[in-house]
């Protein structure tokens, strides 16, 4: 139990940085998700299936960890999983706002 709360804590703190941090690279100061709306509109896509392709190269690193796990393989990794993990939690949060913004529960 020791060791869940501080996962969670670490995380929580985590995730606040990177999203200030991440957001303010990205987005700016105004709008968070301004990136997303930026590309939809190069693309005539929905800014949801830009979010999709962002958050997909970090499920994409789990499932390779898995699949490397699984297969007996080690390979040198760009950032370590738990970052990944933060990401991913972050991506997460920036959906729930396209969600809010869309009227959705």
């Amino acid at each position: 139990h020791v060791d869940y709360q501080a996962i969670v804590e670490s995380t929580i703190k985590n995730i606040y940085q990177l999203s200030k941090l991440k957001g303010g690279e990205y987005a700016g100061d105004v709008d968070r998700l301004a990136n997303f709306r930026r590309n939809g509109d190069n693309l005539g896509l929905p800014m949801e299936v830009i979010w999709a392709v962002y958050a997909a190269k970090h499920w994409d690193a789990v499932i390779q960890y898995i699949n490397d796990l699984n297969s007996g393989k080690t390979r040198e990794r760009l950032e370590p999983l738990s970052s990944r993990l933060d990401d991913i939690i972050v991506y997460c949060i920036l959906f729930k706002c396209m969600l809010a913004e869309r009227g959705e529960k």
